[in-house]
């Protein structure tokens, strides 16, 4: 019979309640608005889409939380985790409300609101910090393709917004998302995920 190890139950237990909760915080800042956007917001198809969206990200965060701890996740939450990452991407950049078209093509003044403007500074870290997963999935690529592959994602990104009206054409938000991947693809390099 295998002994149970007392340590190991805790840090797994406070892995899955804090991944819950980031899962939660997720679900109820960015995919419940969008949910509605698909679905009329009443109606049994409005509560199941609701509730799988919320399993998903739950078991997404902590696979996630998983994978940055124990360096290994199995591969059924990496897969859910990959599924998450992207649902997530995909939300926050295209189901936005509609707005304007606008064109902004120095990068300055998007740093100098960085910098005088706590709300652009918070957007800003969550811009570049949701690119750095994108290092894990072409951590393999030389490095000239991953320089062209940035440039080619980030553009296309703010094309796609400005054509869609659901973002400005940001090029401070391109620098932002190059930075990420490349931050993501050196740490991927270096640091190995087991999926079993």
């Amino acid at each position: 019979m295998k002994k149970i190890n007392g340590k190991k139950l805790l840090k797994n237990f406070v892995i899955a309640l804090l991944g819950a909760i980031i899962g939660y915080l997720l679900y109820y800042s960015v995919i419940m608005e969008a949910i509605p956007l698909f679905i009329e917001s009443s109606g049994i198809k409005y509560t199941v889409v609701s509730i799988l969206a919320l399993v998903i990200l739950i078991a997404g965060c902590i696979a996630a939380l998983n994978l940055i701890i124990n360096k290994r996740v199995n591969k059924y939450l990496f897969f859910t985790m990959c599924v998450t990452y992207f649902a997530i991407l995909f939300v926050a950049l295209f189901l936005r409300s509609s707005i304007e078209r606008v064109f902004i093509f120095n990068p300055l003044t998007g740093l100098i609101d960085t910098f005088s403007n706590w709300e652009m500074a918070i957007q800003s870290i969550m811009n570049l910090a949701v690119f750095i997963p994108m290092g894990y999935f072409v951590r393999k690529l030389k490095y000239s393709n991953l320089f062209i592959f940035s440039i080619v994602i980030s553009l296309a990104i703010e094309l796609i917004q400005v054509a869609t009206m659901r973002g400005f054409f940001d090029v401070f938000d391109i620098l932002l998302y190059f930075i990420g991947i490349h931050i993501g693809y050196f740490i991927f390099k270096k640091w190995q995920i087991i999926v079993e």
